[in-house]
């Protein structure tokens, strides 16, 4: 089976909490069992290329090695992941976390693409991941290249859903008919984490 693991957060790489340790460790069990697995994360600015012996075969993607053979990719874009944090600062969180996460999503499914790696299923933590899924199944519908994906969510942490504004929606490129009580509305706001659920 090929397995793709998305994930905010990944131990050595990047951590925050409990999300980061069980990507770091998840992968690994899950090739002893003679899976094939990558894993896809941000290029954070706390990330040393130096470290961890990382190849860049693209500009905006570089990937190094965990385990006995899992490539571990991530996406490098310096306007949204070149930062201090990775979420937010001691004054909240940062303002285009939205953007941010959309086009990590976003960039994910591509890459994935690109790399002819075409997975049985991608698994996907938390909200920052939730994306995948809702493109998937809609601008994503009719690429063969997906079609036998399937999606599983993690959730990690119920306390942070990924809840942004309603004027915000628009920045995920997805039609209003899914601004709805049965789509991603919550109390009149976006919930990225209630698609997750909804489309995984």
């Amino acid at each position: 089976m090929r397995i793709v693991m998305c994930a905010s957060e990944v131990v050595p790489f990047a951590k925050t909490g409990g999300l980061a340790d069980v990507m770091g460790a998840l992968p690994l069990a899950v090739e002893k069992y003679g899976q094939e697995v990558i894993i896809i994360m941000p290029f954070y600015k706390k990330i040393s290329s130096s470290n961890y012996d990382i190849k860049t075969p693209h500009h905006d993607i570089m990937y190094t090695k965990v385990g006995k053979d899992i490539k571990v990719y991530f996406i490098k874009n310096d306007k949204y992941f070149n930062r201090d944090e990775l979420y937010g600062t001691s004054q909240g969180d940062y303002h285009d976390n939205l953007e941010r996460f959309s086009f990590f999503c976003r960039r994910s499914l591509e890459i994935i693409k690109q790399i002819g790696f075409s997975p049985d299923i991608i698994h996907i933590h938390d909200w920052q991941a939730c994306c995948i899924p809702i493109y998937l199944k809609t601008k994503l519908q009719s690429d063969r290249f997906y079609k036998d994906c399937k999606t599983l969510l993690t959730i990690h942490n119920l306390a942070y859903q990924g809840i942004f504004p309603r004027e915000e929606y628009a920045k995920l490129d997805l039609d209003w008919l899914l601004f709805n009580i049965e789509g991603l509305e919550f109390y009149g706001k976006v919930n990225i984490l209630k698609g997750g659920i909804i489309f995984s």
